[in-house]
Parts: structure tokens; C-alpha cells; sequence
């Protein structure tokens, strides 16, 4: 029964590709993006600093909420996407 139906699969395998034969194909280049991207290293002194700095203004509370919700309880235990996402919050404070 499996072998009969691999058989059958076969067979219109073949007969897709001969009846595709050499059929021109369009197919579309894809389009690089020349626009340069800025890497800015993040320095995390520079963070915790900003970070400080925020703390004494009265915003203490929303650092501990947005470390929370990266899983974390300090600054130096940031690492990789939560570590930019958490850098940009503090920036745009």
C-alpha cells in the first residue's frame, strides 16, 4: 500500500518536472538597503549613570518596574535585546 502510493507520488513528481521543462522562472532580485546603519556601543557606566541620575530625580520606582519587567533586579544584569530596550526607556526619560 506504501509502496503503491510512493509509486503514484513519484510518477507525478516526474510529471510536474517534465511538464515544467525548461519554463522560464521570473524571479525577483531582492532589494538591498543602502541606508547605513548607526551602531551606537552602549557603555554601561554611561547607563548606570543615567540611570543614577534618574533615580535622584524622583524615579526610582520606574526603574525597579522596567528592570522587573526585564527579569532582572539591577543594571549589570542586562544582557543582550533587554539590555537596548532597557537603554532606550532610560533615554527617553
Amino acid at each position: 500500500m506504501l509502496e503503491t502510493e510512493i509509486k503514484k507520488l513519484t510518477a507525478a513528481i516526474e510529471a510536474l518536472t517534465a511538464a515544467m521543462g525548461n519554463a522560464a522562472v521570473e524571479v525577483e532580485a531582492p532589494v538591498k538597503d543602502e541606508t547605513p546603519v548607526e551602531v551606537t556601543p552602549l557603555n554601561m557606566d554611561d547607563l548606570t549613570r543615567k540611570c543614577l541620575a534618574l533615580s535622584r530625580d524622583g524615579k526610582r520606582d520606574e526603574i525597579k518596574v522596567q528592570l522587573a519587567s526585564h527579569g532582572v533586579g539591577r543594571v549589570t544584569e542586562l544582557e543582550g535585546d533587554k539590555l537596548t530596550a532597557f537603554a532606550a526607556w532610560v533615554d527617553a526619560q
